[in-house]
């Protein structure tokens, strides 16, 4: 998997794709199973914005069933059994706690009822997938079963419009799905739409479109590294950008467009382990938190505000920390959570999709469904499609929509979508169990917990990781991490400091990485690459300032 911006002015591709996130890597990936010639770029890395900004869950969104989205929720829960078998070791199961406190409402008896019906709704979720994803029905548990899971819960909600007789009185324990790392399950989409004939590039931005006879015939893009350009020609254009897609469409059309955004920020909080293997789902007033597992630590999400700046500007405030961390003080008050707790903090924008002129004061019960915006329908260029809105459990559906659009524009010969049945090129072809037992057997001088972590990982990749050529990195003396260090740059496209830290690794996330071990890999990535020292002192400015937690 090599970067190569030459290539996308080498021919006349069929589509081309603005945005390298979960929708515009999922377009590319089916659009080049079956058979278009594909181009994709991003401004940044791919997954690097808005899908690395998620809460890494796979859901069919329960709490949609109060808005009676029951349409949405059976397509989030079809799609989250697809993306188990697609990506079998990037998915699993999470188990979550519901606590049921007498007299908080939701009630009990209501809570049971919802979830009953998830499971209803969710009635294949077992078939064709593996052993170690298969998901059981919901059941009930006691108070003692509950604190069992959990066991920071207060035996009495404390708060403004809780009553006094809140106690907990039982629990519900119910299951959806975890992504282990988003990033690297976006550039599992990058790799198979490449291993099917799509040219990928990240670090390449949109500048100019290319209008012919008022229809769309492609876009210049800008080598972000180089500073070189190119013209980037195809039939059909499809915007995918998430976040930025309306200011691309009104770029593209010189009009606003009937369609807009509404931004909705979330933040979300690594900090200590909480939980005993399962997460914590809990209303708060008229919002909810999650307490999830992750990496043997804990993640805190997520707020959800309205945010009317430019989509650039999003960032962690330690206002948005405070807010949080007093949710999940309700929700845990014996965890006694303060700033020095937050080992890491980011931020995502929920790109939620309104008739233009809507502009409610809040975001939090706004559909999260997606629409596809035809420009030449709507009065607007030719050639042009925009796929807004969505989530990553059903962004391989709103994908398969675009590109059934995208085929009719071409007047192609229909062609079946077949990516919800095309596992990724790292996923595992064998039994998960079976192909994790053979990596033990096959690097035995590994921990047992750290080839696990890596089978999931890399999937079928792992040997080639292994391999890589560490020359430069033995001053991390780890050679595991040197690898998959080595690895990323060499087979990932990983090209700057943060496209390794915080993405092609995970240990950045955690605070697993210390400022010498990222000395040595900025000193190793430099030499590799040629960047210039003003470059890298760029670049090292702008990782410490994702790294760095305002308090």
């Amino acid at each position: 998997m090599q970067r190569n911006f030459d290539a996308l002015g080498s021919a006349s591709f069929d589509v081309a794709i603005i945005g390298g996130g979960a929708t515009g890597a999922a377009i590319a990936f089916d659009a080049s199973l079956r058979g278009l010639r594909v181009a994709l770029i991003d401004k940044g890395d791919f997954g690097g914005a808005t899908s690395a900004g998620s809460t890494k869950l796979m859901h069919g969104g329960l709490r949609y069933l109060a808005n009676g989205e029951i349409k949405l929720v059976r397509e989030g829960l079809r799609e989250r059994r697809y993306w188990a078998r697609m990506a079998k070791h990037l998915v699993h199961p999470l188990a979550f706690v519901m606590p049921s406190y007498s007299g908080q409402k939701p009630s009990r008896l209501t809570l049971g009822l919802a979830l009953a019906l998830y499971d209803w709704l969710a009635f294949d979720r077992n078939r064709g997938v593996d052993t170690m994803q298969k998901m059981p029905g919901y059941r009930a548990m006691t108070v003692a079963q509950t604190l069992g899971l959990i066991p920071d819960l207060p035996p009495q909600l404390a708060g403004e419009n809780e009553s006094p007789s809140a106690k907990l009185s039982a629990g519900l324990l119910y299951h959806d799905g975890q992504m282990l790392s988003p990033e690297r399950l976006c550039l599992a989409l990058i790799r198979s739409a490449m291993a099917a004939g799509a040219v990928a590039v990240n670090h390449a931005e949109a500048t100019d479109f290319l209008i012919e006879d008022n229809r769309c015939v492609g876009f210049q893009a800008k080598d972000r590294l180089s500073r070189q350009r190119l013209d980037v020609r195809a039939a059909i254009t499809i915007n995918a950008a998430g976040p930025w897609a309306d200011h691309i469409m009104s770029a593209a059309d010189k009009k606003p467009p009937r369609k807009t955004l509404i931004r909705s920020k979330g933040i979300h909080i690594v900090t200590r382990n909480l939980t005993r293997g399962a997460a914590l789902a809990m209303p708060i007033d008229d919002e909810h938190i999650f307490i999830t597992p992750y990496m043997g630590m804990s993640l805190l999400a997520t707020t959800d505000t309205k945010f009317d700046d430019a989509p650039d500007k999003a960032c962690v405030t330690k206002q948005d920390i405070d807010a949080l961390l007093a949710k999940a003080n309700r929700a845990l008050p014996d965890a006694k959570l303060t700033r020095k707790d937050v080992v890491y903090a980011y931020v995502g924008l929920r790109p939620l999709v309104a008739d233009m002129g809507d502009r409610p004061n809040t975001t939090y019960g706004l559909s999260r469904g997606s629409e596809i915006y035809d420009h030449a329908k709507q009065g607007g260029m030719h050639g042009m499609i925009s796929a807004l809105g969505g989530k990553w459990t059903t962004a391989r559906r709103l994908a398969a929509q675009v590109v059934d659009l995208a085929m009719h524009k071409l007047d192609a010969k229909p062609v079946r979508c077949r990516s919800h049945l095309t596992a990724l090129e790292c996923a595992p072809r064998d039994d998960l169990g079976r192909f994790m037992d053979a990596m033990r057997a096959a690097y035995p001088k590994h921990d047992t917990a750290s080839i696990d972590l890596m089978s999931r990982l890399y999937g079928r990749f792992l040997p080639a990781m292994m391999a890589a050529d560490t020359n430069g990195l033995a001053a991390l003396k780890d050679d595991l991490l040197a690898a998959r260090i080595a690895f990323a740059v060499s087979d990932e496209m990983a090209m700057t400091l943060e496209d390794i830290v915080l993405r092609r690794l995970i240990e950045g996330q955690i605070g697993a990485l210390t400022s010498s071990q990222i000395d040595i890999i900025e000193d190793w990535l430099q030499s590799r690459l040629g960047h210039s020292d003003a470059e890298m002192k760029r670049q090292r400015k702008a990782l410490n300032d994702k790294l760095k937690v305002p308090r």
